[in-house]
């Protein structure tokens, strides 16, 4: 036998040399324990928010106007064609996993890039002055905020190794023209392991096109689209009035959203612009003046008539009662 003769004093220095193997081995354990523990949530995640979209019931069954913009980032950032991209995989998303949401794509082709203040924020109630004749509720906006290479070093000692990778940072925001300030507004962060030729091809080239990104792109979206959904969901239903006549109300909304002859409606009053010390401007709601039951409707406009007589203007709002 090998070990025969071997004294106490022999074994130690194999000992030693076993025990740090099995120390070094512990890192690389960890990282692979830690991806997959992430991928399992991921999938966990997913699977909870089918079981729940399943069970929750469909409220009004109205359903909310919405237009994507999908932001370009600037030319050297190399991300050529992501506005496209953005509004294309967003739409297919919401369109198979949200019934809320009824898409105006004909703004979003139009508008490529939303209205700003001088701060170089968005100016949501330009954008809700937009929407408003045109019965759209909502204003989701994508921008790639940040994408870069990564190198990071894993490992100790003499087991030191780099893990190169793509990180992405995609930025959701959400404008309610109700009130034309932000529903939601988050930036999410995703990434992915690369091979060393491809971050060193990538690192000469100076630029990451937006094909070696797809992959995390397309989990970002998928992200994106829940929260939007999610977002949209929490926000109760509302109308605009774009005519008024005596006791006869227009409003931008039909029967492509879901509404019909009979139903009813509360009636706000037009508010009055809120402005802040940044210059942003908001729609305060107007008080509750009475009651409305749609007497005609049409794809996307609607005629009712109030239930009693009272001052009403355009630029008010309607909620179903």
């Amino acid at each position: 036998m090998a070990l025969k003769g071997m004294t106490l004093g022999n074994l130690q220095p194999i000992a030693a040399i076993i025990l740090g193997l099995m120390i070094a081995s512990v890192p690389f354990s960890c990282t692979t324990i830690k991806d997959t523990a992430k991928g399992a949530a991921r999938t966990a995640s997913e699977s909870s928010r089918k079981v729940a979209d399943a069970i929750t019931p469909g409220g009004t069954g109205i359903k909310r106007k919405v237009t994507l913009i999908g932001l370009e980032t600037p030319p050297e950032i190399g991300q050529a064609g992501f506005g496209a991209h953005f509004s294309q995989a967003l739409s297919e998303y919401l369109q198979k996993e949200c019934r809320e949401v009824l898409l105006d794509e004909e703004v979003g082709a139009i508008l490529k890039s939303p209205p700003r203040l001088a701060s170089g924020q968005i100016d949501g109630y330009s954008l809700a002055m937009m929407g408003r004749p045109r019965g759209i509720n909502f204003f989701v906006i994508g921008s790639l905020n940040d994408v870069r290479l990564l190198d990071e070093k894993t490992g100790i000692w003499l087991w030191k190794d780099t893990r190169y990778k793509i990180r992405a940072k995609l930025r959701v925001e959400i404008i309610d023209s109700a009130a034309g300030a932000k529903a939601l507004d988050e930036t999410l962060l995703d990434e992915m392991v690369i091979g060393e030729t491809q971050h060193e091809t990538l690192k000469e080239a100076q630029i990451l096109p937006l094909t070696e990104i797809l992959p995390v792109l397309t989990r970002l979206l998928r992200e994106a689209g829940y929260k939007t959904c999610a977002t949209l969901r929490s926000q109760p239903w509302q109308g605009f009035v774009t005519a008024a006549d005596q006791n006869r109300l227009t409003i931008s909304a039909g029967s492509a959203v879901g509404l019909s002859a009979g139903k009813v409606l509360e009636v706000f009053d037009r508010g009055r612009i809120m402005e802040g010390k940044d210059g942003r401007r908001f729609l305060k709601p107007g008080d509750k003046i009475g009651e409305a039951r749609i007497e005609s409707v049409s794809e996307h406009q609607a005629e009712a008539i109030l239930s009693q007589p009272a001052a009403s203007t355009a630029g008010g709002t309607v909620r179903l009662k």
